[in-house]
């Protein structure tokens, strides 16, 4: 997986209503009051009802970029890990079913950030080579639990809920070589100052993951015989037509008010 977007469309994968709450979240930091981040809440009422609102809403407003909303998004995943699915059940859900689950990630051959040389497979760089651009990359991945037991994270139009960095400079060159994406190049050529402040996270191996997405199956040689006429499968998480896959570091779930 691999995308670059203006900032200004990296929340136009959010519902509307959704968009609604981040904002209520960010008005509650302005003002000081409670009272605007609940009036945000009532906007989606009913996708509060389900798991796929209560990962939506807490998205929107960690996305609003502000204190509260990162608490809020903290929140309601503090809500979906009560219904944490152990790896070795996942087999047993079904075709499609929206589940969350918690590992850590393993993935062989992995890949690098443009700025931060450290082995993962998730990058996230926010950067300023023409106006504030996101660009981000994914592979797929596996996660493991302490038991041993494993599945498959296929990357396609996942999101990792993470904020920015306080920007650096750094010299052209960084983002105009060999091995970088592209239209990252393309991008970085239109700067005519030499330097481009940018940050940039990345999720390396061996880190520990809350992991929201819809069950399937995919091939894996080291998978379950389901069906002597397909080859071994391996559960796998995935992006749906309603949510993408979302990742959250677990130390980023950990409850503030204890």
């Amino acid at each position: 997986m691999e995308r670059t977007h203006r900032w200004r469309d990296d929340r136009r994968w959010l519902p509307p209503a959704v968009r609604w709450a981040s904002r209520g979240a960010t008005a509650a930091v302005w003002g000081g009051s409670a009272a605007a981040l609940g009036t945000a809440l009532v906007v989606a009422p009913a996708v509060l009802l389900v798991w796929k609102g209560l990962v939506l809403v807490g998205a929107g407003a960690a996305v609003a970029g502000q204190q509260a909303g990162h608490a809020m998004f903290q929140r309601q995943l503090r809500k979906l890990a009560r219904g944490d699915i152990p790896l070795s059940q996942l087999d047993a859900h079904a075709e499609g079913e929206l589940v969350v689950v918690r590992g850590r990630i393993e993935a062989d051959p992995a890949m690098t950030g443009v700025l931060v040389d450290t082995a993962c497979v998730y990058r996230r760089m926010v950067w300023e080579p023409d106006g504030r651009w996101v660009s981000e990359a994914a592979i797929d991945f596996a996660l493991v639990d302490a038991a041993g037991a494993r599945v498959r994270v296929q990357a396609g139009g996942a999101r990792w809920m993470i904020g920015p960095r306080e920007p650096w400079t750094y010299p052209l060159p960084r983002f105009d070589r060999d091995g970088v994406h592209p239209m990252v190049r393309e991008l970085a050529r239109r700067n005519g100052a030499g330097v481009i402040k940018a940050s940039e996270r990345v999720l390396p191996i061996g880190a520990e993951v809350q992991v929201v997405g819809y069950k399937t199956a995919s091939a894996d040689v080291g998978g379950s015989v389901v069906d002597y006429r397909l080859p071994p499968q391996r559960a796998t998480l995935r992006s749906g037509k309603d949510l993408p896959l979302v990742i959250t570091l677990v130390a980023d779930l950990a409850d503030p008010d204890g």
